[in-house]
């Protein structure tokens, strides 16, 4: 029986930096670091259960991944009280935003990129 995801494994050119990132900007919590033969520098973040592992050694994307329609992870969502209020507390950071505040039925959305690239989604429950 399948039990949940245990983690989300993302490419990263510096996983150290992007885990920096995720740490100091998003609240998630170091998790673990292993170094590993010809897979390089693994690095772990945790935010309750949800954990990311970051590798490093890929090549950063040249343009933004939003709008991107290739097969494969299209975002990362965090469930967040207030996307008003974090998409605020982010901008005062110089995070810039693909998409502000918006409302798609009982949810309020935004979007924005981590510092590689990768897009984040921020969604709050209104009902």
């Amino acid at each position: 029986m399948i039990k949940a995801i245990e983690h989300l494994a993302i490419m990263a050119a510096d996983a150290e930096k992007i885990a920096r990132f995720y740490i100091d900007v998003l609240g998630f919590e170091k998790a673990g670091r292993l170094q590993v033969p010809d897979a390089g520098t693994l690095v772990f973040v945790e935010l309750n259960d949800t954990k990311l592992e970051f590798f490093s050694g890929g090549t950063p994307a040249k343009e933004s991944q939003w709008g991107n329609q290739q097969v494969g992870y299209k975002h990362i969502c965090l469930l967040v009280d207030s996307v008003v209020e974090e998409t605020d507390r982010l901008k005062s950071l110089g995070i810039k935003f693909l998409l502000d505040p918006t409302d798609v039925a009982d949810l309020r959305v935004s979007f924005f990129e981590d510092p590689e690239g990768n897009v984040i989604e921020m969604l709050e429950r209104l009902a």
